[in-house]
């Protein structure tokens, strides 16, 4: 049985979606995968008692039987991680350990999710060190991509992980940057004796947001096929000018939300002709019953906001930026890109 560890230097690194579209691909080869997530550090306003999202999503991503409380026996708040910082074996480990016994019985591989925030000296660092021995992993360090990275830092974490790392994974490059990182940082960390993986581009899709998460956001009614609350939004667009170069100029962006007030069925229609993942409707103007029609037939969530065009575009300025991994889309969609662009043997 082999336990890879999957630890970051960062936070929102990638490491819950590169786990479930690493098992995606292992399974897909026929092995025995599981998952583990030896401690999970709550947000800040986080009941200890609540149950970790991202265990949950892999637990279905990977069709995993084990329940969510042994894939992730412990939950503490930061405040309360950092105190076992210095400890050997806290609490915490010694649990982990008892319940990763029962979760990698008849697995060939169990991917763990890590702790963030590695860096050399650190208390996240000494923490993951103790897992990886008490757990006899191997390692995987995620750096996802900053243009002010620095090799030092990176090779310095790399090193606290000592004789248990594999590599390197570098995330979310912007493709313009994709050649000049290759060249230049990945042959840096390289030259310190540290393996480089690969590195992931960023994707429209991994960065899109589901429709209930913008109707979430927006405080929004779906008023017609909630069964598509799942369509991906990879950009956000707002219609407002007359009909007929509308079509024109909604067609420059695929998968997308238009906004639009709801008195503005040509604007909506047009919309409805073009790649869209939904309309939000504004000022709490419901849409004419023929395009409401005419949306459900084309399986395009309609959402109401009372809000004005303005404040909901503004709203939405970030949301890309908010969404969630947890969508089996996204997990195809990075299993395809981790096939392409990394390069790990177990």
């Amino acid at each position: 049985m082999i336990a890879l560890y999957l630890t970051s230097m960062g936070e929102a690194a990638g490491k819950s979606a590169l786990c479930a579209a690493l098992g995606v691909n292992l399974k897909a080869e026929g092995k025995k995968v599981g998952f583990f997530k030896p401690v999970a550090i709550l947000p800040e306003k986080a009941s200890t008692g609540t149950a970790d999202q991202d265990t949950d999503f892999i637990k279905k991503a990977l069709a995993l039987e084990e329940p969510v409380d042994l894939l992730c026996p412990t939950s503490l708040s930061t405040k309360d991680f950092q105190a076992t910082a210095n400890e050997k074996e806290p609490a915490w480990l010694k649990k982990a350990k008892e319940a990763f016994g029962k979760v990698s019985q008849g697995k060939d591989v169990v991917l763990i999710e890590g702790v963030s925030g590695f860096k050399a000296g650190s208390g996240a660092a000494l923490a993951g060190s103790h897992t990886v021995e008490a757990l006899g992993a191997k390692a995987v360090l995620i750096v996802r991509y900053q243009s002010d990275l620095e090799v030092s830092q990176i090779v310095a974490a790399a090193k606290a992980l000592a004789g248990h790392l594999l590599g390197i994974v570098i995330n979310a490059v912007p493709q313009r940057r994709m050649d000049s990182v290759k060249a230049t940082l990945v042959k840096s960390i390289e030259q310190n004796g540290i393996k480089v993986l690969g590195a992931l581009p960023e994707d429209r899709v991994l960065l899109a947001a589901s429709v209930g998460e913008l109707a979430e956001l927006l405080g929004g009614s779906i008023l017609n096929s909630p069964k598509n609350s799942g369509n991906l939004v990879e950009s956000v667009m707002v219609g407002a000018m007359s009909p007929d170069p509308a079509v024109s100029y909604l067609s420059l962006k695929q998968n997308k939300a238009v906004v639009t007030r709801g008195d503005r069925p040509d604007i909506q229609l047009a919309a409805l002709a073009t790649s869209t993942s939904c309309l939000v409707l504004t000022g709490d103007i419901k849409p004419l019953p023929n395009v409401l029609g005419h949306a459900t037939e084309m399986a395009v969530p309609v959402v109401s906001v009372k809000a004005g065009t303005v404040p909901t575009m503004e709203a939405l300025e970030n949301i890309l930026d908010k969404a969630r991994f947890s969508h089996q889309k996204k997990v195809e969609r990075l299993g395809e890109l981790v096939k392409e662009h990394i390069s790990l043997k177990l």
